[in-house]
């Protein structure tokens, strides 16, 4: 009988231990991404005029979308995932809200690019914000599958703090 009981204190002791999962703002900021077109803007200017920037700006915006889709394709895992990350690393948070999420591509190789990511963290007593900066990720994972959500969670994960300058 008693260690039934030891048994079953141990169990009861290990569930309350376990960090409840902050509620996840499902609402996804506007995906921005700075890299090609901003750079190829000024250069299609001697071919197209004025012109020339605003088609260097519309690529960056659909890249952006791009990324953005891929996000909103595997949002439900990504949400599930990042709410786990952010009970392990911030058990007082109960909500959380990704307030930002600008990509842009890494210099000196615009295959890859990085994110920076504001949250906003929300427990009973207290409200902060917090400026992550993610690995950088393949550009083209980044918009067919769930690559910038597994960045993200590892940014939150390795607590990677955005720094002064993000170039």
């Amino acid at each position: 009988m008693k260690p039934l009981i030891f048994v079953m204190l141990v169990l009861l002791s290990a569930c309350s231990s376990v960090p409840q999962a902050p509620m996840v703002n499902s609402e996804l900021p506007k995906v921005t991404y700075k890299g090609r077109g901003a750079a190829a803007g000024p250069m299609l200017v001697g071919a197209m005029g004025p012109v020339g920037i605003a088609v260097g700006f519309a690529i960056d915006e659909g890249i952006a979308k791009e990324i953005g889709s891929a996000l909103k394709e595997s949002q439900v895992q990504g949400e599930k995932e990042l709410a786990n990350v952010i009970a392990e690393q911030f058990p007082e948070a109960s909500s959380v809200k990704m307030l930002s999420l600008d990509f842009k591509a890494q210099r000196g190789n615009d295959d890859f690019a990085f994110a920076t990511v504001e949250l906003r963290f929300r427990s009973k007593e207290d409200e902060w914000q917090l400026c992550l900066q993610t690995n950088p990720g393949d550009l083209s994972a980044l918009k067919e599958a769930s690559l910038g959500w597994s960045l993200i969670v590892e940014s939150i994960s390795a607590n990677r703090v955005c720094k002064e300058s993000q170039d």
